[in-house]
Parts: C-alpha cells; sequence; structure tokens
C-alpha cells in the first residue's frame, strides 16, 4: 500500500465508489473515496479503482477529521462507567455482638443491609448509625445520636422507620418547629410529598412520626412506598436545617 499525500491524491482520477465520500483537504481540494480504516494519525482510503490509499489526517478538513473521529469513536466505545455505590450512611454492630443469638444477628445485619442501601441509593445521608440487639425493647426504638435498639421487631420496614429516627424524624430540635395542628409545614417535604401524592396533598405528623410514607407500620412498606419514605427523610431535614 503506498502512502501518498494528499497533493498528489488531488490529481488521481476519481471513480465512483460503493460507498464513496468526498474528502476536502484543508486547502479546499477534493478527493473521492471510501472509508476503510483510521488511526488517530492517518485514514485509509479506498478509490474507485480498489487502490487504498493513506493520508495523514492534518491534511484533510476539519469536517473530515471529525467523521474520522466519530468512526474511531464507534469502533471503539468507551467502556460505560460504573457507578460507585455511595456509603455516605453506615451502620456497626456494638461491642459484644459476638455473643449475640446468631438468629437474632442475621435478622438485624439483613434487615440493616436493606435499609441502609436503600438511603444510600435514593438520598445523602452522611451518619454512622449502631444496630444493636436489645430484647427487652418491645418492638424497637432510636435516637438522634444514632443508636438503634431492636426487640420484638426485626426487619427492613422496620430498620428504614429506625434509620428516620436518627436522622432527625421526631428527634432533631427542630422537629415541632415545622409542625402545625398537626400538619408538617416545611416547603421541601410538602413539594416531594405533593410530586407523589398531588397538589392538595398534606402530610401529617405528631411527636416523633409522620404520615403518609413514614413506614409506621409494616402494611405501610411496599417496593414504592419504601422508596418514597427514604426521599420523604431527606426532604424533612432539608426542612429542619439538617446538612
Amino acid at each position: 500500500m503506498k502512502v501518498l499525500p494528499l497533493l498528489l491524491l488531488a490529481l488521481l482520477p476519481a471513480f465512483a465508489a460503493a460507498e464513496s465520500r468526498t474528502w476536502i483537504s484543508n486547502d479546499g481540494r477534493p478527493i473521492e473515496g471510501e472509508y476503510l480504516r483510521a488511526n488517530t494519525d492517518s485514514v485509509v482510503i479506498r478509490r474507485a479503482d480498489g487502490k487504498e490509499l493513506s493520508v495523514r489526517l492534518k491534511f484533510l478538513s476539519a469536517a473530515d477529521r471529525e467523521f474520522v473521529q466519530a468512526k474511531l469513536a464507534a469502533a471503539n466505545p468507551e467502556p460505560a462507567k460504573e457507578e460507585k455505590a455511595r456509603t455516605d450512611l453506615k451502620y456497626v454492630l456494638p461491642d459484644g455482638h459476638e455473643q449475640w443469638p446468631e438468629d437474632r444477628k442475621k435478622r438485624i445485619t439483613d434487615a440493616m443491609d436493606a435499609a441502609v442501601a436503600l438511603y444510600n441509593t435514593h438520598g445523602v445521608f452522611k451518619k454512622q448509625v449502631w444496630a444493636n440487639n436489645s430484647p427487652g425493647t418491645p418492638t424497637a426504638d432510636a435516637n438522634y445520636e444514632g443508636w438503634i435498639n431492636f426487640g420484638g421487631s426485626i426487619n427492613t420496614r422496620v430498620a428504614l422507620h429506625e434509620i428516620s429516627h436518627t436522622l432527625g424524624i421526631g428527634t432533631h430540635p427542630n422537629w415541632q418547629a415545622n409542625i402545625k395542628d398537626g400538619k408538617w409545614t416545611g416547603k421541601h417535604a410538602l413539594a416531594q410529598l405533593r410530586e407523589f401524592d398531588g397538589k392538595d396533598a398534606t402530610l401529617s405528623a405528631d411527636r416523633m412520626h409522620f404520615w403518609p410514607y413514614g413506614l409506621n407500620f409494616d402494611n405501610e412498606s411496599s417496593p414504592e412506598n419504601d422508596v418514597r419514605h427514604v426521599k420523604m427523610v431527606a426532604a424533612m431535614r432539608k426542612d429542619m436545617g439538617i446538612e
């Protein structure tokens, strides 16, 4: 295969090719030829008579260089970048967990793994919490310091609900400031709720809980509602001024 400068190519006779393209030099001279292959330095063109010619890209017009770059990109697509799962919200087991009954430990870690993954997928919550085995606790409870006690109730719904308390739901000093006559007044949570349920939706709240989407009972949980719960918690945190 001969390598010729574009000046000589312009003097060669042009013949129609099945997929011929008119290439233009950067000084305006044309050459007919079919694209075969290229690299970052040059392109190989096949004329209608079957001869292959290599042309340095720097001799071609900007439009031709863009055409070659598009061909190269199509032939060698960049691998899709894998999105790393967020890990802003973390949990640990407290000291002494080695002595917990294995069945309860597994139930707690399974519930926390699933709940923490949902929070990290659908929001940004920078906090570490502790998941404790507390058989004496009637159901479960949690505080803003990040401590969760699992008693008689252990499942993903309970973990989501209790994590919300560690994130400020019913526990942050600004919680009550956003409630009037049993209704939440913060603009971020109301906007989020109305995105879910329509422009007339209202958000109820009491001393510790909110509804809808507070996941206060097992029958409130569903794949859709669990995600909405996380988004509501994120919006209510904004209303309370939590970073």
